[in-house]
């Protein structure tokens, strides 16, 4: 566990520029969805690897033949969706999968429904871009934080067009049960609606199961566009690649955007995925382990504190407290903590409005760093 126990904060000044270069030295930035440690050493190895072996010429636009059969049968084995290397498109990264679904799916005066809401403000962002309209199917912040479905099935109008669904959940943890992806299922068969599954964080998860909606029938396999990555995992989102997968013709149609968009994936990117998926799962039982920790320390601190409630994160790397009991905006209370404590936080609202009164709070970093925070954001709070 000595790899986790402390981070390089001269590094992370210097060359972690969005979480936390922006800042002032005497800030504590937990914020962006970044870890504070280094990659593991396999990907730094497989990296070097692939430049000695000068790829250097243009790849295939759908990914490397070989990166693309090791996903498959990762699709295949552990979340249960029977891909073949050709149901498989290598982007740059989670976020190009969002923006080619949304551009794929969406016209101007379309709607496309986030369900659950509040979730990561790219899929409203890219919602927009494409001229269409974001719908919230939001989640009972104050209750269960459970979606319902017979409310997503009375959103959906004669200009629905698209579902976005995060499982697990960002920001608030979740793990979508069996029942609620059921839920979902129904409502997309029945409206003939297509499908994006946002499933980055599938690989950290501390209770439940996490289910692919894809993997619930051949309808879903074949309506549901899948993304996966490495980035949250394994601390490498400046690499820029994750994988898609849906059972459909349309594969060629995203995979013929993606050509125009940016050609192909980097090779030394999917170089590292490769490493990521195939040699790492020792480096990765150590850093659940470490983030378990972390997790419970963190809810055990919010929840000490007056006006704090926090459940506590079924996955994900965050946090999610309600701050209502406190007064103030979402926005204000993170300007507050910024200010006053020297502690960056994201606002809730950025995910929608039923985050208003929330923060989201990363805790994959060291005890030390969480524990000065913890204490800064206690005593700021206590002043209000």
């Amino acid at each position: 566990m000595g790899q986790f126990d402390t981070v390089d904060k001269e590094f992370l000044f210097r060359r972690a520029a969005i979480k936390w270069g922006k800042w002032d030295r005497d800030v504590l930035s937990l914020s962006v969805a970044d870890m504070d440690f280094p990659a593991p050493l396999e990907i730094k190895q497989a990296i070097i690897r692939c430049v000695e072996e000068d790829r250097t010429p243009y790849g295939l636009h759908q990914g490397d033949q070989e990166f693309r059969e090791i996903l498959a049968l990762k699709i295949r084995q552990r979340n249960c969706i029977p891909a073949t290397a050709d149901d498989v498109l290598v982007i740059p990264g989670a976020m190009a999968g969002i923006f080619l679904s949304c551009a794929h799916s969406l016209r101007p005066g379309d709607e496309a429904i986030l369900c659950p809401s509040p979730v990561y403000p790219p899929f409203i962002k890219n919602i927009h871009l494409a001229g269409a309209t974001a719908v919230h199917c939001s989640l009972d912040m104050r209750g269960n934080r459970r979606l319902d479905p017979e409310e997503l099935d009375r959103l959906v109008t004669d200009r629905t067009r698209l579902l976005m669904v995060c499982n697990p959940h960002n920001p608030t943890g979740r793990v979508l049960t069996r029942e609620e992806l059921s839920g979902i299922a129904e409502v997309a068969r029945k409206h003939n609606l297509t499908v994006f599954c946002d499933e980055l964080y599938e690989d950290m998860v501390y209770e439940g199961k996490h289910i692919s909606l894809a993997s619930l029938d051949e309808d879903m396999s074949h309506r549901t566009i899948t993304v996966f990555g490495f980035s949250k995992a394994f601390g490498i989102p400046g690499f820029r690649v994750a994988y898609l997968t849906i059972q459909d013709p349309v594969i060629q149609e995203l995979t013929d955007r993606a050509h125009y968009y940016w050609v192909h994936a980097d090779t030394l990117a999917q170089a590292a995925g490769m490493a990521a998926l195939t040699e790492c799962d020792g480096w990765l039982a150590e850093f659940m382990d470490h983030m378990r920790q972390m997790r419970d320390y963190v809810v055990n601190r919010l929840n000490g504190m007056d006006g704090v409630h926090c459940p506590s994160p079924e996955a994900t790397p965050f946090v999610f407290p309600d701050l209502s009991a406190l007064g103030k905006s979402s926005l204000d209370i993170t300007d507050y903590l910024r200010d006053k404590a020297r502690v960056i936080v994201q606002e809730g609202s950025s995910f929608g409005s039923s985050g208003e009164g929330c923060v989201r709070i990363n805790f994959a970093t060291s005890r030390n760093i969480l524990n000065e925070a913890m204490d800064r954001i206690q005593a700021a709070l206590g002043l209000l």
